[in-house]
């Protein structure tokens, strides 16, 4: 018998109701009633179901199918061709050439590191000849873990073991601590582990003929359920041809057309240029290019500008559905959507120039390696730069190895930082003269300066006395002497014979820092390069360093960094970022452009700029009298420069050499930097910068007259 639904509500109705006690009750009538309301009700609640069905199944129905589709379809991406990169002059620095890849996508009969996959590796492996140095040491410590028969549990204490069985170890510090203590011993001695009888009847593999496998299966094993794997890259014409005649024997393996970068222009500006992965994401940055929506099996740029400007090379993937073969079990590719070439870069380098500035880097290189006062010269750093819009017009770096072989260092502009010396004088007079603590035109002599005396003295001079000097005079010889005296009183001291230093105000330390910083000396300059050093900051605020500070014996910079100072000196004030990229375009019926690199002002000199032009006035002034050599005279062009020499040793005369500039003075079109480290062994050598810059800028004036 049902229970009767509304008798709660019968009840209530009745409680305190003398005049519902008094009637007859009709409970037929009111069944009757309340059934034909809850026949209502559920009478409605079927029509609502099947307004839904008819709107599912018939008007809603193949919406509902492409998402079924969707949801159960597996797809693969393919990374489309990257985008180009040329010159400033349309001459390509880098292309794409096509290759042929060997690849592996697993059949859907085919497990994890089943015996018949590892037995498909060693048959592969042994016919198309992959070598066991093909993978890293740490790739020969995951072999151990897999082949071993307790997967390296062996390698735990057993307090390591018994935390990672309760869960306070996790999966992945287990397998940090497993692979931090294989050997190759422990790799060795598994591969020497002889099969029971039963194992041979049952068709396994031994642990010798799966290190003979493991270069291949590795590989395999990275195949996912959506992408497959690059087995060979730019398979030879032979093993293509082979696969593609016994390709039954070989399930899962494919040929497939592709590309790889090709760097024109071979070495030179490589590490400028940068690379790209070559068998897809890689375990340091593949989660975040995970969560970016990239595929495993995608290329992307590794370093330089290849990295940089990932988003416009890259393209959009090509998208192919996957099947599979109902008897083989092997996937069947379908195209779904077709992708797109990257675009390409317009970069601001003069690739042509770039090549006669290495060559003379070598051969000057070359030439020293036999000079005894040069015995420690082994690398040259130059650059060359449009001051007002920060365009690198070519960044160069020799290295000359023990063997006698040049390997080519351009990064090294913005990797490397060492003292410049004299070159951050430019900023000491401006600093000095906007201060107040020197006057345009003050006369200070130059001559060694004595501190102190007995075992306490310190002297601190020039390389050779200057006589009586004014700023200008200063900037154009080079006096170390005007620039302590401008340090001195910015510190609130005053110079006496004989008498100790005494600095009352250190914060003129804080007030260097500021001003060089203004002109880029210690900041990055913002270059468009994934990593760039600023150099080493020192700490150290002791009375005498604040001398070195004012003759660039103390911080240290990179070539870069003195790039963008002198820019700045020259173009009036404006710290301007340097950057490789110009333009970025596509073609298709024609060429488009789509973004232009705009000149960025990071900041500007603050102050009063009057007193920059008496620092340019100082730099012309070192070229027209030849105390920046004859050779920059000799150019016969409005050349303003200023050379450095830095002592790196205390124990040897040994010293960097370095010489920055512009031309033409006023409103100049070129800046440039030549950095020689360790480049003197004695001081009667010239600063062979000198050298270096007059035959570089006899090239770019043929170039750019």
């Amino acid at each position: 018998m049902l229970k009767n639904p509304f008798r709660e509500i019968d009840n209530k109705n009745r409680k305190n109701s003398s005049d519902l006690l008094k009637k007859t009750a009709d409970f037929n009538k009111i069944v009757n009633q309340r059934m034909k309301v809850m026949i209502i009700v559920v009478l409605c609640f079927f029509i609502a179901i099947g307004v839904k069905l008819f709107n599912v199944q018939i008007l809603e129905n193949e919406d509902y199918i492409v998402k079924l589709e969707a949801f159960t379809r597996k797809q693969q991406v393919v990374t489309p061709p990257r985008g180009e990169m040329v010159d400033r002059n349309g001459n390509v620095l880098v292309s794409n050439k096509e290759s042929l890849n060997i690849t592996y996508y697993p059949p859907s009969n085919v497990s994890s590191y089943s015996e018949s996959k590892w037995a498909l590796a060693k048959q592969f492996a042994q016919v198309f000849q992959i070598k066991e140095d093909t993978i890293t040491e740490r790739d020969w410590k995951d072999f151990y873990l897999v082949a071993a028969d307790n997967y390296g549990n062996d390698l735990l204490t057993e307090e390591e073991l018994d935390k990672a069985l309760r869960g306070e170890l996790s999966t992945n510090e287990v397998y940090r601590i497993k692979i931090n203590r294989v050997t190759q011993a422990d790799i060795d001695r598994i591969c020497l582990e002889e099969l029971t009888e039963a194992q041979k009847n049952a068709g396994y593999l031994s642990n010798a003929d799966k290190r003979i496998a493991w270069p291949v299966m590795i590989l395999m094993e990275k195949a996912t359920s959506q992408d497959s794997s690059v087995i060979v890259e730019n398979a030879s014409k032979e093993d293509v041809a082979y696969l593609v005649e016994h390709k039954e024997e070989f399930p899962g393996f494919d040929v497939t057309a592709d590309w790889i970068r090709n760097y024109e222009y071979g070495s030179t500006l490589r590490d400028i240029l940068g690379s790209v992965s070559t068998r897809g994401l890689d375990e340091i940055s593949q989660d975040y290019y995970l969560a970016q929506g990239y595929a495993l099996n995608e290329r992307v740029g590794s370093s330089g500008l290849e990295l940089q400007y990932e988003d416009y090379l890259r393209g959009t993937r090509t998208v192919q559905n996957i099947s599979y073969d109902e008897e083989s079990g092997i996937a069947i590719f379908s195209p779904s959507t077709v992708g797109r070439k990257g675009y390409n870069l317009k970069l601001t380098v003069d690739i042509e120039l770039q090549q006669k500035i290495d060559e003379i880097l070598q051969r000057v290189l070359e030439r020293e390696k036999d000079n005894e006062y040069r015995k420690n010269f082994k690398q040259a750093f130059v650059i060359l730069m449009n001051p007002q819009n920060g365009e690198i017009i070519t960044m160069n770096g020799q290295q000359r190895n023990e063997d006698g072989t040049f390997t080519p260092y351009a990064s090294g502009n913005y990797l490397e930082a060492r003292q410049s010396g004299s070159v951050v004088k430019l900023a000491t007079m401006y600093m000095g003269l906007n201060e107040g603590v020197v006057q345009p035109d003050e006369i200070i002599v130059d001559a060694p300066m004595v501190f102190g005396s007995g075992a306490s003295r310190l002297v601190k001079q020039s390389a050779e006395n200057k006589g009586a000097i004014n700023d200008i005079t200063a900037i154009a010889k080079s006096s170390n002497v005007y620039m302590f005296h401008i340090a001195i009183r910015l510190a609130g001291g005053v110079y006496v014979p004989n008498a100790p230093l005494y600095l009352p105000n250190m914060t003129a330390y804080d007030v260097f820092r500021k001003y060089y910083q203004m002109f880029g000396l210690g900041l990055e300059t913002g270059v468009d390069i994934p990593y760039e050093s600023i150099g080493y900051v020192s700490t150290a605020r002791e009375q005498g360093t604040l001398l070195d500070f004012a003759i660039g014996q103390y911080d240290t910079y990179t070539p870069l960094q003195l790039i963008q100072y002198v820019a700045t000196v020259g173009n009036g004030g404006y710290r301007v970022q340097p950057h490789f990229l110009k333009e970025v375009y596509e073609i298709n019926s024609d060429e488009s452009v789509i973004y232009q690199y705009e000149t960025n002002v990071l900041n500007t000199v603050s102050g009063n700029l009057d007193y920059l032009e008496r620092v340019k006035q100082g730099m012309r002034e070192c070229v027209s009298t030849t105390f920046c050599g004859s050779g920059f005279k000799n150019l016969n062009k409005d050349i303003a420069a200023k050379t450095g020499t830095a002592e790196i040793s205390t124990t040897a005369i040994r010293t960097n050499s370095a010489v920055i500039g512009f031309a033409p003075s006023n409103n100049p079109t070129i800046s440039f930097v030549c950095s020689a480290p360790d480049s003197n062994n004695d001081r009667s050598q010239i600063n062979i910068c000198l050298e270096i810059m007059n035959d570089v800028l006899t090239e770019y004036y043929k170039t750019y007259e």
